[in-house]
């Protein structure tokens, strides 16, 4: 028999062999956090006094298999969220620092909503064929719903607030709004940075709700209040020398987002500035893939939501009468650019 024939690429040259399986399985990663979220498995080694605990012990707390449960912590301390020695499990120090309710830096409201949002991304297919969303906005689906994307959306964002602050200058400014606010994490820390600035917090009542709680929880009443009102069909009032744009564009057609810049131009004074917080494409549409993936997530969730350039922003808010417009991309690990610009 002649010599074996191999193959004509090795497998040490060309892409990285494992690249597509990294892609095709990454859920598997997120599932078993949202699972030791679910089961409050970070808390309960928390609450405990030797700060660890047996796979026996986590799995009478959580009235759970102890085989299951077992394969779902090696798991977690691979992913680094937990430590294991000696049989026993501890949070790490991400874990400890982001997962343990009470924490002021707890992310647990945010796994919970990107729990949620599983099930809807698995009719991702249907909805690029279709162009229409898998699921309607959080508030038409329940209380808990709504809550889990609220302090989601607090929990994600403080951190991002403590950078927002420290990269707007608003000395001298009297009137915020903050529109469709939600959790008024922004509003709040920019308004404590600015002991003579009044905020207000413009969303949906069922929404609000929650964001009187957290205005509560800073001990900001005195310094932030709400507003009622419904950003696709009301006026934005009058008399504001800020106004905040987060997270919001990418929700929206281009003619909701071109529309939302002239009501907000209106209701602005003469040298207001506008900020808008977002995670913009480049010029190009290329990148950054987070921006890409936000893309793909308001295809999922919105009728006419997507991820758009720095460009396209700029020409909305150059036509609504916008002038001076800056850019300014905020410090690692955040994703997000900060854009300002001011009414004439």
């Amino acid at each position: 028999m002649g010599e074996e024939q191999k193959p004509k690429d090795s497998w040490g040259s060309g892409p990285d062999f494992m690249f597509v399986m990294k892609i095709a399985s990454a859920y598997w990663s997120s599932r078993v956090l949202h699972a030791a979220n679910r089961l409050d498995i970070f808390t309960k080694l928390d609450g405990r006094n030797t700060k660890d605990a047996t796979v026996e012990e986590l799995a009478v707390q959580s009235n759970a298999d102890k085989r299951g449960l077992d394969i779902l912590l090696v798991a977690c301390t691979a992913l680094g969220l937990l430590n294991r020695k000696d049989g026993k499990y501890s949070n790490t120090a991400v874990s400890d620092y982001f997962l343990v309710k009470g924490r002021e830096r707890y992310q647990g409201g945010i796994v919970s909503m990107f729990d949620d949002w599983y099930t809807p991304w698995l009719g991702l297919t249907e909805s690029v064929v279709t162009g229409k969303p898998a699921i309607h906005k959080p508030h038409d689906i329940s209380e808990e719903a709504t809550r889990n994307y609220i302090m989601g959306m607090h929990d994600r964002g403080v951190g991002q607030a403590y950078l927002l602050a420290d990269t707007v200058d608003l000395k001298g400014k009297k009137q915020m709004l903050d529109i469709a606010g939600g959790p008024g994490q922004f509003t709040i820390f920019l308004c404590k940075k600015s002991p003579g600035m009044k905020g207000i917090i413009f969303d949906l009542p069922q929404t609000l709700k929650i964001t009187q709680e957290i205005i509560k929880r800073y001990n900001s009443e005195d310094q932030v209040t709400t507003m009622e009102g419904d950003y696709l069909k009301d006026n934005f009032g009058s008399g504001h020398d800020v106004v905040l744009l987060s997270s919001m564009m990418n929700q929206e057609s281009p003619e909701v987002n071109k529309k939302t810049f002239k009501k907000a131009f209106d209701s602005m004074v003469s040298g207001g500035t506008l900020i808008l917080q977002e995670q913009m494409l480049n010029a190009d549409k290329t990148g950054p893939e987070l921006s890409a993936l936000i893309g793909v997530n308001q295809l999922i969730h919105t009728p006419a939501g997507a991820a758009y350039s720095e460009k396209e922003i700029t020409d909305w808010l150059e036509e609504a009468g916008f002038r001076g417009i800056e850019f300014k991309k905020l410090i690692q690990p955040s994703p997000f650019t900060v854009l300002t610009a001011i009414k004439p």
